[in-house]
């Protein structure tokens, strides 16, 4: 059973619980939220009901006068009889706490100034009057063991029960700790989520809802014009080249999963199925991430790594030296200068965090008089100026021989790729719960129609790395 001060903190606890769900002003509360704010309110009414009971049932207040001294030590108020008052409450108050003693032990003048002295002294000086029946480990010999016989008749033969085994917590549920078996263990109604990565790749391309496949059309080359000579008894025409035209098809293909819950499980746990649904929803845009950043567009989307321009086209080398540093600013200046002006003003860059602490550190090394990493009001860090966006599936730099990796991506990502979603843009939740009702679970499926394709490959410029 909780003690009065372990209550207090128990309803304490819960309050702040009810609040935390409340959130800021103007916040909303979600269904699981309002549930979980009603629950934490319902406990502490029940332990706010506790208190009142436990203090009502106090008798530590009616042992002290009006002016706070201890009515049982000092006398019972004004015209008072001190010594009734010790006789008649000391020995209910001290049998709490030490069994060992009785009224005619706490009657004593010996034993009221040993307590009076131990009051005083905030319980740091303790005479010999009350440690009558101390264990010399802290507690009391339990009334009626053979210790305690022992030691208040040293002559008598001990004939009371023995006291071999003590109860505390120990683990729940143990077999040889006594008190684990009824902990009430008591769990969070809500699991802590774990970080979603980076997902720049896909958040910075071009959307498109489709309802069926459909063909985009590009230009593959320029038309050429060409000097024209004048004309005089010869006829002369114009000349020239015709431009190219080509065509990307933007599909859909079905990437999902599925959940299957037991009914006991929604059913005792009510945050349960909400988790689930967040859960297939961060796991349905990290496969599509994946896919954006290396799918092999047979079968599946095409994947924006090794489908852009090719920047310089040479692979700047990591020696794993000092030098290393500027090898990386100087292919940040020179894939720049690769992609066309007219890209230019929504460009961005593209990498792993990683990536991006490197060339901060690259920058620190080699000491620039003008730095080419800055970092906005906001915290959004800049690469010469233009914004850098993460993801989590853009490679790392190479540590070790590799004849070149795509670690770097700059460029309109917007004007590059373009992902088709069949259907509308959002992620399809069904609850499905007939085909399992005989099992006596519930499917919870989550999938959406996607594909991706670059439409402009010149928009985006890579940066190939490779390690020697």
């Amino acid at each position: 059973m909780l003690n009065l001060t372990e209550l207090k903190q128990e309803h304490r606890a819960e309050l702040d619980k009810a609040e935390a769900m409340l959130g800021d002003r103007g916040h909303v509360m979600t269904a699981s939220e309002e549930e979980q704010h009603n629950g934490a309110m319902t406990r502490a009414r029940a332990i706010e009901k506790q208190i009142s009971a436990r203090v009502s049932q106090s008798t530590i207040r009616t042992m002290f006068n009006a002016d706070g001294r201890p009515s049982w030590l000092f006398g019972g108020g004004a015209g008072g009889d001190g010594a009734a008052a010790v006789n008649g409450a000391a020995s209910g108050f001290m049998a709490t706490y030490s069994p060992a003693l009785n009224a005619q032990d706490t009657g004593r003048p010996e034993y009221k100034k040993a307590l009076h002295s131990f009051l005083l002294s905030g319980g740091k000086v303790a005479g010999e009057e009350l440690v009558v029946g101390a264990d010399g480990t802290g507690g009391y010999l339990m009334p009626g063991s053979e210790q305690f016989t022992r030691q208040r008749r040293p002559n008598s033969s001990y004939t009371g029960p023995r006291a071999n085994a003590a109860l505390y917590e120990g683990t729940q549920g143990s077999s040889t700790t006594a008190g684990g078996d009824v902990i009430n263990v008591p769990t969070w109604q809500q699991i802590v989520p774990l970080g979603v990565p980076d997902l720049a790749l896909y958040d910075a391309s071009l959307l498109i809802p489709t309802a069926t496949d459909i063909k985009v059309p590009s230009q593959a080359s320029f038309g050429a014009s060409a000097i024209k000579a004048e004309s005089n008894g010869t006829v002369n025409v114009f000349g020239g080249s015709d431009p190219t035209l080509g065509q990307t098809l933007l599909s859909a293909f079905m990437v999902g999963a599925a959940r299957v819950v037991s009914w006991e499980l929604l059913q005792d746990v009510p945050m349960f199925q909400q988790f689930v649904v967040e859960d297939l929803l961060i796991g349905q845009r990290l496969t599509e991430g994946a896919l954006l950043a290396t799918g092999t567009g047979s079968g599946q989307p095409q994947g924006i790594l090794g489908n852009t321009g090719n920047g310089t086209n040479t692979a700047y080398e990591l020696l794993g030296t000092s030098a290393d540093g500027l090898t990386l600013i100087n292919a940040l200046y020179d894939v720049v200068a690769t992609l066309k002006g007219v890209y230019q003003p929504n460009a961005a860059w593209f990498m792993s965090r990683a990536t991006a602490l490197a060339i901060r550190k690259a920058q620190a090394q080699a000491n620039l008089y003008v730095p080419i990493v800055t970092t906005d009001a906001n915290g959004d860090m800049r690469i010469l100026d233009k914004p850098v966006l993460f993801d989590s599936n853009m490679p790392s730099l190479p540590t070790s021989t590799t004849a070149g990796v795509l670690p770097i991506l700059y460029g309109d990502m917007k004007a590059a790729n373009m992902i088709g979603v069949r259907g509308g843009a959002g992620i399809n939740v069904k609850i499905l719960d007939q085909p399992l009702a005989m099992q006596g679970q519930l499917a919870i499926l989550a999938y959406r129609r996607i594909d991706s394709r670059i439409r402009r490959s010149e928009a985006v410029q890579s940066v190939k790395i490779s390690h020697v």
